[in-house]
């Protein structure tokens, strides 16, 4: 398996297309998917800011997706945790 920071470009936000042109679900998907990366190479922020991003575009696919929810306690452990992804934390149920 190769190293994820190796083959991830430096720049998650830049793609070679339009995720805008996407349906609200596969934007949530891609953005959690984003978010696994980030957390792949030790971007904590990064994964944060992914996954509060897909909140806004499709809460159920963050709310409901194991993944996601796996991802949301992940970065809810990082001291401190980032404010939205503590929000989420306590929306999904994982703190109170």
């Amino acid at each position: 398996m190769p190293d994820p920071a190796a083959v991830l470009p430096a720049d998650l936000s830049r793609r070679d297309f339009d995720i805008a042109a996407l349906p609200a679900e596969y934007r949530g998907a891609y953005l959690v998917d984003a978010a696994r990366a980030y957390l792949q190479v030790g971007d904590v922020r990064g994964a944060a800011r992914a996954l509060v991003d897909a909140d806004s575009v499709a809460p159920a696919e963050v709310r409901c997706r194991p993944l996601a929810r796996t991802l949301i306690a992940d970065v809810a452990r990082a001291q401190p945790a980032p404010a939205g992804v503590a929000r989420l934390a306590t929306l999904v149920g994982l703190t109170r």
